[in-house]
């Protein structure tokens, strides 16, 4: 696990600076003589001394909790000879170089802001194992504070090859993209005690009629019927060669030939040489310790049984509380500078195809199904 190194969203910036304040003679004023001293002292010596600037050793807890002190020679000679190559692939040069008499702290804190002033994109100091390491990243266009939802219940209402083409293609979506389903989230937890906590004696007859439907529901998404689906969809495969299922394929309607479609669309989102979306799931603010942590992209991109029953609408409200506390994660191209990196860093739109074809699919499947 990375470990953020700094202030303020991830980049560690930090300058130091000395006060001074210019006293003069105030005109209509005689101005006094100075005090003569003897010269075997000077009055309060100390202050004609010029004050350092603080700039302490930085000891933080490596990924194996161990304190360790990042600023070292070793570490600034990394991420300078990082920072030098990486200009060089830029093809400009690097606005600082690491001399005089400052403190290593404040070399590596200059070293970064020359680092952030020639890269488009942001940059952070991540401390990887035992080494400082400077990250570059890329916020993806993504809507914020949404949840990525895939259901199986539409299938129910389909027939023949075709309900099996569309549970296979749901099972290896999800299986590629290692997708969990909302009962493995702390949030279905969360919909549940909140069940829990109702004054039962309280309500009417009509709302004890929706309590007993809504627990009745959870049970099933527990260990009941649901509870089989979802985890159908992690077992065994509804059809081989998926593909040529595909190929051979009569819609019998223009909803069924969209839904093959968008199927065919899909499989490109799974192929080989796709990557997979929780690589994504890149916390740029990351931190040790904080009063709230932000809902991962594995708990936002989830199979659930259907996106209109109360389980899951309830679960959604426990999402869009806790993101109140805090930041909502959303997917982060990034790569680790070294002083042997070849390539710049250049971000595929992969996030972007991916909202975009779910939106479709989840829609199409729920309302024209």
């Amino acid at each position: 696990m990375y470990t953020t190194y700094g202030t303020g969203f991830g980049k560690f910036s930090q300058t130091y600076h000395i006060g001074t304040r210019k006293y003069g003679h105030k005109p209509g004023h005689q101005e006094q003589k100075e005090k003569k001293t003897p010269s075997r002292r000077k009055p309060h010596g100390f202050l004609n001394t010029r004050i350092p600037s603080i700039a302490p050793d930085l000891y933080v807890e490596n990924d194996r909790d161990v304190t360790v002190n990042v600023t070292t020679k070793e570490n600034l000679d990394f991420l300078y000879r990082s920072a030098m190559k990486y200009a060089q692939l830029l093809d400009v040069e690097l606005p600082y170089h690491p001399t005089g008499r400052t403190s290593i702290r404040e070399k590596i804190c200059l070293l970064y802001n020359a680092l952030d002033s020639i890269v488009s994109h942001h940059v952070n100091l991540e401390l990887v194992g035992d080494r400082l390491q400077f990250c570059i990243y890329h916020f993806h266009e993504w809507p914020d504070y949404t949840l990525f939802l895939i259901p199986i219940d539409f299938t129910e209402r389909l027939k023949g090859g075709i309900k099996r083409i569309t549970l296979e293609f749901i099972r290896r979506f999800i299986k590629y993209h290692r997708m969990m389903d909302i009962t493995d989230t702390p949030y279905f937890e969360m919909s549940e005690v909140c069940i829990d906590y109702m004054d039962f004696e309280q309500l009417d007859e009509e709302e004890k009629k929706d309590l007993y439907r809504k627990e009745k529901l959870f049970r099933s998404y527990e260990k009941g019927k649901i509870h089989r689906k979802l985890c159908r969809m992690h077992s065994r495969a509804f059809c081989r060669n998926l593909e040529e299922h595909i190929r051979n394929c009569n819609p019998s309607s223009d909803k069924e030939r969209r839904l093959m479609e968008l199927i065919t669309e899909g499989l490109s989102l799974i192929a080989k040489d796709s990557p997979h979306i929780l690589n994504y799931d890149y916390d740029y603010a990351s931190e040790k310790e904080r009063d709230f942590e932000p809902p991962p992209l594995e708990y936002q991109i989830l199979l659930t049984y259907s996106i209109t029953d109360t389980v899951t609408k309830d679960m959604e409200s426990c999402f869009s509380t806790d993101c109140q506390e805090t930041y909502n994660q959303t997917p982060v191209s990034f790569t680790f500078i070294t002083p042997e990196t070849e390539k710049l860093f250049r971000p595929e739109n992969y996030p972007e195809r991916f909202s975009k074809w779910f939106e479709k699919f989840v829609e199409h499947v729920t309302y024209n199904l």
